[in-house]
């Protein structure tokens, strides 16, 4: 069902008049303040729109040969007009900058079917399993029990923890937390002391449980991963909403509109182009890149915003050296590693089996989703894609391989992990974000210790340097938390520019 977009923009009309319209501008008799922006994802993209709305001249410099950034939507070599997402996917019906923008630069939308969204298909009843699960090459429907008096959990796993899918059971332990520092706010210090494995060994977990929920975490390691980054990240998708959302026809129909918005407002946007060096004082920047055949050229402005993911800007040269809390930042915040392979092909025994949206599974492949067809069809010509999901230190394996043969294995996980499935599958396609140069991985994420050491400075300005890109965001998490990170620094921005006028 679509969404009403008309009612949609009068809900969000304290949006669309945000601070960021009413901000001053700079003045009209003099020369506009020139911005430079590195990075054209979503984050560096609403901030050269606003910023020239506002009548600041802006430049972004990107180093793909593309916009969007980590919205990539893959249309190439898929059949019947069928695309995946091998960036950012769902869309939070509260995500109101992302919806918000998407209404005004007339980008249609429309929910998405829950089982879709949450992973799940089946209402579950008191020990069943919400999807579909693999484990020791036995399958489980959406609906059954992995353990009942005449049959032991395959992995001797007992009580409680025999009940569900470790991602459930992580989720109650992920409750438990929020509910602990929602008490006492002291308390995420405490979290942020310990690893989540840690957490959970105190909490009397077994070891064998704690490895299964290492299995398609959303983060490197159980035994790194900060437990007071769980809670954090819990926070934030809290208040992504209570239903999922996707453009109709691709993600990436956002950043196009909003280059293109920007670009009428005179925005350049220069592509192939690799940051290798900034200079930098409190009033002006010179940023330093490289073209697509290593010449070198050099651009000046009063303001950059930084939108380069932490584990691509170790690699740039500051010039003064940054602050040592920044510096530190950049160079130990953690990035997941998340590796897909999509397969199209006919998805009719699947339906036949009503496996419902995802699998998860112990296998090298981890997860299984549903992301194209319909689960009504049954037919021969049936045509579905399937998104297989490593992350972590699962990912690590097929990140070693050549994308060939990397599709080709995961292409035999699956026939393996889903034996109905033999022979289905014609097309495949991959992407590792760990291997993207302009990436090194999917999203950021705290290890033990850097919720408190890190945090504080990572969105923090230095001298005409400004912040920006998810991994700045502490209110909303992914494409939306881009997005609260652009509408900051062009707040800090104009703020800066009305002290300077006066």
């Amino acid at each position: 069902m679509k969404l009403d977009r008309r009612n949609f923009l009068a809900a969000s009309t304290g949006l669309l008049l945000s601070p960021l319209s009413l901000a001053t501008t700079p003045s009209a008799s003099a020369a506009p303040k020139h911005v430079l922006i590195a990075g054209a994802g979503l984050a560096g993209l609403a901030a050269a729109y606003e910023l020239a709305q506002q009548g600041f001249a802006v430049t972004i410099i990107e180093g793909r040969e593309r916009i969007g950034g980590r919205v990539f939507t893959m249309r190439e070599g898929f059949a019947g007009g069928q695309h995946v997402e091998m960036g950012g996917e769902l869309i939070g019906n509260s995500y109101k900058r992302l919806l918000g923008y998407a209404t005004k630069l007339n980008v249609p939308f429309e929910d998405v079917p829950s089982d879709v969204a949450t992973g799940g298909s089946v209402a579950p009843q008191l020990g069943a399993i919400s999807s579909a699960a693999v484990l020791k090459g036995k399958f489980y429907a959406a609906g059954s029990q992995l353990a009942t008096p005449q049959d032991a959990h395959v992995y001797g796993l007992s009580g409680d923890e025999a009940l569900g899918l470790p991602p459930s059971m992580l989720s109650k332990y992920a409750r438990q937390m929020a509910q602990e520092v929602a008490a006492n706010p002291m308390r995420m210090a405490e979290l942020d002391k310990l690893s989540l494995a840690d957490v959970l060994r105190q909490r009397g977990v077994s070891g064998e449980a704690i490895k299964l929920m290492n299995i398609a975490l959303n983060y490197n390691d159980i035994e790194t991963v900060s437990a007071a980054a769980i809670v954090f990240d819990g926070q934030r998708r809290m208040g992504a909403g209570n239903k999922a959302c996707r453009l109709i026809g691709g993600n990436d129909a956002l950043p196009k509109a909003l280059a293109e918005a920007a670009q009428k407002l005179g925005v350049k946007i220069i592509l192939n182009a690799t940051v290798k060096a900034i200079k930098h004082r409190a009033d002006a920047v010179s940023v330093t890149f490289a073209d697509r055949s290593g010449k070198l050229e050099t651009l000046s402005a009063d303001k950059l915003v930084c939108t380069i993911p932490f584990a691509v800007l170790r690699e740039v040269t500051f010039s003064p050296a940054l602050p040592e809390a920044k510096a530190t930042a950049i160079k130990q915040l953690a990035y997941t590693h998340i590796t897909k392979v999509y397969l199209q092909g006919n998805r009719a025994q699947w339906n036949k089996r009503n496996v419902g949206s995802s699998v998860w599974t112990d296998t090298p492949i981890e997860r299984i989703f549903s992301v194209g067809g319909k689960n009504s069809d049954t037919s021969e010509n049936a045509l579905g894609i399937f998104a297989t999901w490593m992350d972590g230190l699962g990912a690590r394996a097929p990140d070693a391989m050549a994308e060939d043969a990397r599709q080709a294995w995961a292409k035999r996980e699956f026939e393996t992990a889903l034996p109905f499935m033999a022979g289905a599958i014609q097309t495949t396609q991959t992407k590792s974000w760990a291997n993207d140069v302009f990436a090194r991985g999917a999203y950021a994420h705290y290890t033990r210790g850097q919720v408190t050491a890190l945090q504080p400075a990572i969105k923090t300005a230095v001298g005409a340097i400004h912040f920006a890109g998810e991994h700045t965001a502490e209110k909303s998490p992914g494409m939306e938390g881009a997005l609260e990170s652009a509408e900051r620094v062009v707040m800090e921005i104009s703020a800066a520019v009305k002290v300077a006028a006066t």
